[in-house]
């Protein structure tokens, strides 16, 4: 089973949104609890995201830290400056379902927005959100180091079966 997920991800023929699901279950107990965690984080994103922006000591995954600029996108679709001290920050935590990188990846141009769901709850902003404006190439390295370790899990987990068996 874990090959097989390994092959479609690698051939393109399913995407994390398909395979986290059907992997989730069968790693509970191969894997550890942390491991799973961040599974579930990558595949609904990241909760205590807003921690980022308020300390060092945050225990988010570095490689979705990406050079950026934090922008508020009105309800009518307009991008305006923030103003608010995260603002200031020049390297934003992408929290959004891996899922949703996946999809803003495959959009025209060379820079990208993502929705920063926990600084728009954390705002307040009125109808609007808070987003990230960077670009797409930051979006790719995140899925290509996400892929390279979920790919790693099931090797480990296909080998482990193989060798009990």
């Amino acid at each position: 089973m874990f090959q097989q997920l390994k092959n479609q991800l690698l051939s393109g023929q399913i995407s994390f949104n398909e395979a986290l699901p059907r992997a989730l279950p069968e790693l509970r107990g191969k894997i550890g609890d942390d491991k799973l965690l961040w599974l579930a984080s990558e595949l609904s994103g990241y909760e205590g995201a807003v921690s980022y922006y308020q300390s060092d000591d945050h225990g988010l995954p570095q490689y979705r830290i990406v050079a950026g600029t934090l922008r508020y996108m009105t309800p009518d679709g307009q991008i305006t400056e923030l103003k608010h001290p995260y603002a200031k920050k020049s390297h934003i935590f992408l929290s959004s379902p891996i899922s949703w990188l996946e999809e803003f990846a495959t959009y025209p141009g060379d820079m990208s927005l993502v929705e920063v769901p926990e600084l728009t709850a954390f705002m307040g902003a009125g109808g609007g959100g808070v987003i990230c404006e960077c670009q797409k190439s930051e979006l790719r390295r995140i899925i290509a180091t996400f892929r390279n370790e979920f790919i790693a899990i099931l090797d480990k987990v296909s080998e482990t079966s193989a060798a009990g068996s």
